[in-house]
């Protein structure tokens, strides 16, 4: 797989969680890792696509799914399987307010699919404008 390839893989993923796109699980490997700092409220490692797609699912709650969940990339770098993704989010929260955090993903494909990724964010802007 080469980067172009790589890029659209990724930029799939985005389009699919910003439209509720029922196809994203067929976007990850069966045994898809995801990382996320431990200072988030939903930090850890999972691992496998039903853990995987619990921890994005559990974001649902957290926002006014009524409002378009916008997604910005800024930035996207891909060698080979391996793609490094600095983007924003918008979105409203469920308590109806703005919400808009920067985020970078570094995202590992295996034939054509997610297999990992390590998640980077405003951990304490998370926790103040999501989980108070």
């Amino acid at each position: 797989m080469d980067a172009a390839e790589s890029k659209a893989v990724v930029t799939r993923y985005f389009e699919a969680l910003r439209t509720g796109d029922p196809g994203l699980p067929d976007l990850l490997t069966d045994d898809v890792s995801w990382w996320v700092p431990d200072a988030s409220p939903l930090g850890g490692l999972r691992e496998g696509k039903e853990a995987v797609l619990a921890l994005i699912s559990s974001g649902a709650d957290l926002y006014d799914m009524s409002v378009p969940f916008e997604v910005t990339i800024e930035s996207i770098i891909a060698e080979d399987n391996r793609v490094a993704v600095q983007l924003v989010i918008e979105a409203r929260t469920a308590k109806g307010e703005p919400y808009r955090n920067d985020y970078h993903f570094a995202f590992e494909l295996q034939d054509g699919r997610i297999r990992a990724v390590r998640e980077y964010l405003d951990t304490l802007y998370v926790q103040r404008m999501l989980f108070t």
